[in-house]
């Protein structure tokens, strides 16, 4: 700094002060937040197959135990170019349901089994109908008009919960430690029930499911 001015000097000296700064404030929130995900909760991970078929796509994963979920804010099923986004759902307890089509062509969703029954009738596109899910369960949503369609959701009363990718990977984060009904669901009627104890720390599951 010998060639430099004063005022150039000092102004050197601010910067580099502020730079170290700002990293250690960086450094602090990393460890912070390394911290709270600890506090928080394990993490639930592992992957999902079916019984000599490979990866198991679109498999709900659940833990059941004493906290219960909150309705969500939004949820959403599409129906475009004469299918139903996404094909497999989950909504907590309480949620509604917004069912918008648009497609070109008129729908009527309807659905069965235990945990919801409606008709929506016919309506055009650009029209949005709404359903309120109060029951836990299955719910199967096909359209009268179009027999190809076809698409699940299903209700929980867990905050802890995931569906599976393509390679049947599932990931659920903030667990709290305790003993839980964990539950897997494959639209293929494949299923899994046990119990399952969380531990502080982190665990991994490789889970085969079967048809019953």
């Amino acid at each position: 700094m010998r060639n430099l001015r004063p005022g150039a000097a000092r102004r050197l000296l601010c910067l580099v002060a502020s730079l170290w700064m700002a990293a250690a404030s960086g450094r602090a929130m990393a460890a912070g937040k390394r911290t709270g995900a600890q506090k928080g909760g394990a993490v639930v991970s592992g992957q999902v197959a079916l019984a000599g078929k490979g990866a198991a796509r679109e498999a709900v994963v659940t833990l059941e135990g004493e906290k219960k979920a909150a309705p969500m804010a939004k949820a959403v099923v599409d129906q475009r170019d004469k299918t139903f986004l996404p094909h497999v759902s989950v909504v907590t307890r309480g949620t509604t349901v917004q069912f918008p089509n648009n497609d070109t062509v008129f729908h009527n969703v309807f659905a069965y089994f235990n945990a919801k029954k409606f008709d929506l009738g016919m309506y055009p596109r650009g029209a949005t109908k709404r359903v309120t899910f109060d029951k836990p369960g299955l719910v199967a949503l096909l359209c009268n008009v179009h027999s190809e369609m076809s698409a699940y959701i299903v209700v929980v009363d867990t905050p802890y919960y995931a569906i599976t990718d393509r390679q049947g990977h599932f990931r659920i984060g903030n667990v709290a430690p305790g003993t839980y009904t964990l539950r897997v669901w494959h639209e293929s009627g494949a299923a899994l029930t046990q119990s399952f104890t969380v531990k502080a720390e982190d665990t991994a599951l490789n889970l085969t499911l079967a048809r019953k």
